[in-house]
This record gives C-alpha cells, structure tokens and sequence, in this order.
C-alpha cells in the first residue's frame, strides 16, 4: 500500500519531468518577434486610413472605383443597415455576391457593425453552399438578386442590388459607426471571421479567427511584408492585386493593405484565371505586389511576367498557400529588381505564420523565425522536440492561433492542444505539416503526416517521393498520388511540369535517392497542374493515368475549325505528332485539366477565336467547340 509520502513523491516526481519537457520544448521552439498587440480595433484603423486619405483611390473593381472617403461611407451605410437588421456582436452574416466592389464593402460593413463575416464563394455548386449556410446558421446573408433566385437559401437575405433595398441604405448616415450605435462595444476577442475549409470527411469546417488575431497579422505584415514593400518599391502608396478567391485565406492579405491607405486592385474573375490577361492587367495598371500560388506564378512567368522590356515590372511578389520548388526558388531569386517572399500558415493560425524572403535562403524554406507574438515547435509523435535533421510535425502557438472550429467541439479538442509554453488555457495548433530543422533553426517543408501511403506492405509519405522529383533541375512542379487502391494493382504516379522533362529519365533519377517501392511507375507530364478555385493543387483533377489505352483512333477533322481545335489540343497537350487530336477526342481525357484549358483560350484568341473558361466545359472536343464557335469562323 502506497503512503501519503509515496504519492508526494510520484507527485513531485510527475511535476519534475513536465518541467523538464517544457523546457526542452523551449529550448528547441522558434519564437517571432515579441510586441504588444495593437489596441486599436480594424474598424477604426480603416477610419483613420480613409480620413488621411479621403481623396485618394482605395478601390479599383470590375464594376466600380472608389476613393477612401467614398469606399468609408459606403460601408458606414451598410453597416448601419445591418444593425437596423438586427445583427450584432457575434451573429454571423454570410457574403454570397459576385467579384464586385459591394463584395469589400460587405466584408468591411460586417466588421464595422461588430458580426463576424462568413465568405462563400458564388462559385461553389449549390450543394456545397446549402450545406455551408446550413453549417453557419448565419443571422443574415448579404447576396445580389440572381443568386439568391437561384439558390433560394433558406436563411433571411438582403440582396445589395435590389433598388428598393439599395436606396434604404444610400439614406442612412455615412458619418463612423461607434460602440454606442453597436448590439454592444466591439472587443479583440470578438469573432471577425469564420472561414470553411476542406474536412477529411467531406464536410467543411469553419475556422473562427478573432479580431486581435486579424490585428496581430496587420502589425507583423507592417513590419515583415508592407515595409519591406514599400521601401523596395521606393513609394510611400503601392498599387497591390487582389487574384485570390474571396472565400480563401489569403484573400485577408490584399485587404489588409487598405487600411494602411493604399490602393487595392480587385481583379476580375476572367482576368484572375487567365494568365495573359492578368499579366497585362498587371501591366497596364502598373500593379506593385500580387500574392499567388506558385503553381499560377509559374504560369504568369511562362506568359511573359517578367519579360525584359515591359512598360512596368511588377514588384513584389508573395507565394504561398503551397511549396515552392527549387527550380521556381533559384528562377525568383535571380530576378532583378524583385522581392519574391515566401508566406506559410494555416487557416487555423490566421493566414500566415512564416514570411520569408527567397533572397535570404538559398534553397525552398519556410523561414526560420515565425511572424509576431508567434511560435513554432517541431514535435514528434509523442510531443517531444525533434532534433535538427528529425521529421517531425509542425505546431504553431501565440496571437495567431484561432478560436477552433464553428460548432464543431469535438474536432477542435483535436487540432488545437495544450500550449506547453502559453499562459493557462493558451493552445497550439497541430498543423500536420512535416518538416525538418536544420541545425540554424531553418524550417524545411517535408510533406503531410496525412500523406502517408501503403503500398505493397511499405508505408511511405507522399510528400518524400514529390521532394525527390523536385530535386531535378527540370522539374517546377510535382505532385505524387497512389492510383487503383481500392483495386488489387496499385500503382505511384507523379505528375510533373518542367522544361524537356523525360519520363524514364525522370523516374531514374528518383531511383537514386528512393527505396525501390517508392520510385513512381509512372510519370506523367503536364503543362500545368490543375488548381482549386483557391489556386491550390486540385488533386482529385489529376487525369487518371490509362495503362492500358493508346491514343489513336476516331476520324480525321474536315472543317477548319476542326482542323485548327485539333492542332491547339495537340500544342496543349503536348501530344505526339504520331499520335495526333481527333475532332472527337476528349480534352481532358486526352490530359487536358483546368491550366491546360485556361491556355487553349488564350491560345484560341490568338487564333481570333474568343472562348471563355467555362466553353472549354462544357464543350470538351474539337468538333463541338468547333461547332459552338461556327459564327466566328
């Protein structure tokens, strides 16, 4: 029988190791720089940015431009109408319009009233949005007329283009709506957005961030990202693009710049998916900063970017959202006159919690020291601290952190732990993200720990056979995916993009640094990978690879349309000239995808023919687009 000793013993015991791991912890986290988190709440930060800049332009949209002072009273108005609605503090109101100017206004309206904005993509298919209104129960959505017939939510909605409702909020007073107009006075713990990202189950979560978390990324960006800009650029008031999709993430970064007072471009959703049209949009409106994915970056850069002899060279450009590869790294840091940064960070720790400059590493990196009031531990399976060279998982703590999943308890207990380091009741969030250390503190991007494979009795991550390929110099992009899993042969194929990029070639190279089981069957190459419509890689728009098929087959194309339809899917695909594009061929069974399709429009317009996105959809052959485009032939 145990005494009382005993037990204080173990106790003490117990107590001993905590603070003993604790302090391996610390000894081996990677901590941000430390400072105060900003007082003053984003509602009035944009007050005093459009009150120093009343007459200069904060809004270029595809319908509208705005001043700053325009831009405030607009959003002073209809955050006026929201608290006549009834919305306040807490109550979450759902944007669902179109890439117009009332899109910012909205998000900028629902932080001024004290709610909490809910993005949803209009792009998204109907099911998917039901399912996410459903999900958020949101008090309120704000909408436009053909989206809400279209869609008929079942939750109350204001339609912004409907007259009757628009001339009830241009009456309203455009003087800033104070604390005293609000349900109650906004606090930095108050919700500012709940953002739904991808579940492992299909159903998307809802990632609740708080305004002090949006504050502490505004002071980071000012000293990390903005300053860096602008004393690059030599201006005081930078021109920057808005390409990403409103309901993504990164989306937060280009508004952010407005309220430090400078002008924000919001590009059309056309131009955005077609890299030529967004290069010349960046040209002719001599844009400074643009934030990308890097699989998109790759293609701007392929449509001429950064073309020696343009009227304007853009300036600053940030990546994220995916790894960079080397090629792409060492091809950004060699430009002239470009600061190229890296962004890393989860939804869950608000946007971004690394901001890397590619001139400071010489290869691909996550950085080496995390934003602002921000910590970083690598962690094993077991919650110790990897040693330097150690695969572990990435763990992100501090001001960033969010509140945890809407309505989904059981799930955030799960991702977001005890922060050994915190204050009582501080958490981290478990990214799983792998990565290794190096003995300076620099963080390497190895894979995802939900990447992890079995095949033929090996388990292997993913993750490590795309860093192999990645490591050829040919090689911009790589993506690695298990096929016929739910069959009895399985087989790994990688995708990739690169330059005068040989198959056998390639899997020869992966066979010197990778365990027999683990160098791919098959390489396939593509022109570009395909993207969500957040710009990341859509892994389930891969093209399934046919082991057994060959091309071939079908007849001969007879009109010019179909002889000229044929000819592109032939420069687009990259087909054989043995093998050649029938008129009833399939483009994307033929491995055609979503970046394949943006360059057949623009390649069709400089044939004369004018095709959109959607076209190539809905019409998938030659002989139907032929036939769909009759009139301009």
């Amino acid at each position: 029988m145990k005494t009382v000793t005993d037990r204080e013993d173990h106790t003490m015991a117990s107590e001993d190791a905590r603070r003993a791991a604790t302090a391996d912890i610390a000894a081996h986290a990677s901590t941000g720089p430390v400072r105060p988190v900003p007082g003053t709440l984003l509602p009035d930060l944009f007050g005093a940015a459009a009150a120093a800049r009343a007459d200069a332009t904060a809004l270029v949209a595809p319908d509208a431009t705005y001043t700053y002072g325009e831009l405030h009273a607009r959003v002073q108005r209809l955050a006026r109408r929201l608290l006549a609605e009834g919305v306040g503090a807490e109550d979450l109101v759902a944007v669902l319009l179109p890439r117009t100017a009332d899109s910012v206004v909205a998000l900028l309206a629902v932080l001024t009233a004290g709610a909490t904005y809910v993005p949803v993509d209009s792009g998204y298919p109907e099911k998917r949005i039901a399912g996410m209104l459903a999900d958020a129960r949101p008090r309120l959505l704000l909408t436009a007329r053909d989206l809400s017939a279209r869609l008929a939510p079942d939750v109350p909605a204001l339609c912004l283009d409907d007259p009757g409702s628009a001339a009830a909020t241009d009456a309203l007073p455009s003087g800033p709506v104070g604390d005293a107009e609000r349900t109650r006075p906004l606090t930095p713990h108050d919700a500012a957005y709940v953002l739904f990202t991808s579940g492992s189950t299909g159903r998307p979560k809802g990632v609740v961030v708080e305004h002090r978390s949006l504050m502490n990324l505004l002071a980071s960006h000012r000293e990390l990202f903005f300053g860096p800009a602008t004393r690059h650029i030599g201006r005081e008031r930078l021109c920057v693009a808005h390409t990403a999709a409103q309901s993504f993430d990164a989306a937060w970064d280009p508004v952010l710049w407005l309220f430090d007072g400078h002008e924000l471009h919001l590009v059309d959703d056309t131009v955005r998916k077609d890299p030529s049209l967004l290069v010349r949009h960046i040209t002719e409106h001599r844009v400074d900063v643009v934030e990308t994915t890097p699989t998109l970056a790759e293609q701007l850069d392929r449509s001429g970017l950064f073309t020696t002899g343009l009227p304007h060279r853009l300036g600053v450009l940030a990546l994220g959202g995916e790894a960079i590869g080397p090629a792409q790294w060492d091809r950004l840091r060699a430009l002239p006159n470009l600061l190229a940064l890296n962004l890393y960070g989860p939804s869950e720790c608000t946007v971004d919690a690394f901001v890397a400059p590619l001139a400071e590493y010489p290869s691909p990196t996550i950085g080496r020291v995390p934003v602002l009031n921000t910590r970083a531990y690598v962690l094993d399976e077991r919650g110790r601290p990897c040693a330097a060279g150690e695969t572990g998982e990435l763990h992100l703590a501090g001001a960033g952190v969010a509140r945890g999943y809407h309505g989904r308890p059981d799930l955030t207990a799960e991702r977001f732990v005890t922060d050994p380091l915190g204050p009582d009741g501080a958490r981290m969030y478990r990214t799983g993200d792998l990565v290794k250390q190096s003995p300076d503190g620099t963080l390497v991007f190895v894979g995802r720990a939900d990447g992890q494979v079995k095949l033929r009795g090996q388990r292997l991550e993913l993750g490590e056979v795309e860093q192999a390929l990645l490591g050829n110099a040919r090689v911009a992009h790589c993506a690695v995916l298990l096929h016929g899993e739910t069959s009895g042969t399985q087989h790994l194929v990688a995708y990739v993009v690169g330059d005068d990029c040989v198959p056998e070639e390639l899997r020869a190279y992966a066979a010197e640094s990778l365990a027999a089981y683990m160098v791919p069957s098959v390489v396939i190459v593509l022109d570009a990978l395909p993207l969500s419509p957040n710009g990341k890689l859509d892994r389930l728009a891969l093209p399934a690879p046919d082991f057994g098929a060959r091309a071939g087959g079908g007849r001969e194309p007879r009109t010019p349309g179909e002889k000229l339809l044929c000819r592109l899917f032939v420069d687009i695909l990259g087909i054989g000239d043995a093998d050649g594009a029938g008129p009833e061929d399939d483009f994307f069974q033929r491995g055609g995808d979503s970046m394949g399709a943006i360059r057949l429009v623009a390649a069709a317009r400089e044939e004369g023919l004018t095709l959109r996105l959607q076209d190539v959809f809905d019409h998938r052959t030659a002989e139907a687009l032929a036939a769909f485009v009759a009139d301009q032939l």
